[in-house]
């Protein structure tokens, strides 16, 4: 049988998990884009807004299933 996540209670309000770790993502990716521009390495990318969505696809998949808890 499969876990169910359960919902996170912040003061009263219930949110999901999936919203939780994508808002985590999405702080991370901010953060991946900075450090990518600062040292220059986002020249090599020619789609930045595609890259940085697909960066975010990817955070939010690692932290849905390893950091959240089921």
């Amino acid at each position: 049988m499969l876990p169910v996540p359960s919902e996170f209670d912040l003061f009263g309000v219930y949110l999901s998990p999936l919203l939780v770790s994508a808002v985590l993502a999405l702080v991370c990716a901010m953060l991946t884009a900075r450090l990518l521009n600062r040292y220059r390495l986002s020249r090599f990318i020619s789609q930045p807004a595609l890259a940085f969505l697909s960066i975010v696809g990817i955070y939010t998949v690692f932290f849905g299933t390893f950091v959240i808890p089921a």
